[in-house]
């Protein structure tokens, strides 16, 4: 139903681990992004170093933002941590709109285009301190507010 949309989006979102975001059905954005970062933070050595050789412009923006652990793993972790979660926060509407698409496809609920133009300009007004389950309460009750109209 929904599957162009989200091909679209999906291969905006792939190393950003924005679709991630779909093993979530409440909480915070921002809390949820953070725990996506923080969740794709390897934990091997030889990982470590091999992406951090090619990010040193994170690791150092990492240090600067949440000081120098003393740890030259713990830096390249953070470094990690602070990349994706900055890639997040630049795709963060495809994310959303993303998420949203998904809840829809997965519950098997049609909306017209009238509604999905709806669907789009609220999904452009969710910010990160806004709740997964207030989007998913805004995809369950489309219909019903069309029916009232």
């Amino acid at each position: 139903m929904y599957e162009d949309i989200l091909k679209d989006l999906e291969s905006n979102l792939s190393f950003t681990y924005g679709n991630n975001i779909t093993q979530y059905d409440s909480g915070y954005i921002c809390d949820v992004f953070s725990e996506i970062a923080d969740s794709n933070v390897d934990i091997y050595t030889s990982d470590l170093f091999d992406w951090g050789k090619n990010n040193m412009y994170y690791i150092d923006e990492a240090t600067k933002e949440f000081g120098d652990p003393h740890d030259i793993l713990r830096q390249i972790q953070q470094g990690q941590y602070y990349a994706y979660e900055q890639e997040l926060y630049e795709n963060k509407d495809d994310i959303i709109k993303y998420f949203a698409y998904t809840y829809l496809n997965d519950n098997n609920i049609k909306l017209n285009v009238e509604q999905e133009e709806d669907l789009d300009d609220y999904l452009s007004s969710v910010d990160s301190n806004d709740k997964l389950e207030d989007i998913i309460d805004y995809c369950k009750n489309i219909n019903k507010d069309y029916e009232l109209a």
